[in-house]
């Protein structure tokens, strides 16, 4: 009896996934890696490759973390684009709610316009410990007595 309701399970979930795929909408951003700071283009296409012109577009910056913020852009125009001027750089999810109530999202890596100064601030001084602390151990190498026996 448990068999042929396991089965009948089974048959129902794969009838439901292996369903008619749901069409859907396509965000297009004209920069695949935008710098913070420059103006970015966003294309919105509904299932039917037309401009969705009533796309709401909002923007989550650092998705999923506990700093994670929020923009919403507004909706899109009448040719389906939004003009987005990256605040923070770091990842970002675009998602676009449209009329019929259903969303799609893409993430994208926003960049830093050059090399940031406290980065490279880090980087040197940790640099430094490293570099500095290997060169002070081999200087006391150098000082131990020539026949100093092995640890066993």
């Amino acid at each position: 009896m448990i068999h042929r309701y396991g089965i009948a399970v089974l048959l129902i979930a794969g009838a439901t996934a292996l369903g008619s795929p749901r069409a859907r909408a396509v965000i297009t951003v004209a920069d695949d890696f935008p710098r913070r700071g420059d103006p970015v283009l966003i294309s919105v296409t509904g299932a039917d490759g037309a401009p969705a012109a009533e796309a709401m577009m909002r923007v989550v910056y650092r998705p999923g973390s506990e700093v994670s913020r929020e923009e919403r852009l507004g909706p899109a125009g009448d040719a389906g684009t939004v003009l987005w001027t990256p605040t923070d750089a770091g990842v970002v999810t675009l998602t676009a709610e449209l009329p019929d109530g259903s969303s799609e999202s893409r993430n994208l890596s926003v960049l830093y316009r050059g090399v940031p100064a406290a980065g490279l601030v880090v980087l040197l001084f940790a640099g430094f410990i490293l570099y500095g602390g290997v060169i002070h151990g081999f200087s006391h190498l150098r000082r131990l007595p020539a026949d100093l026996p092995p640890d066993t």
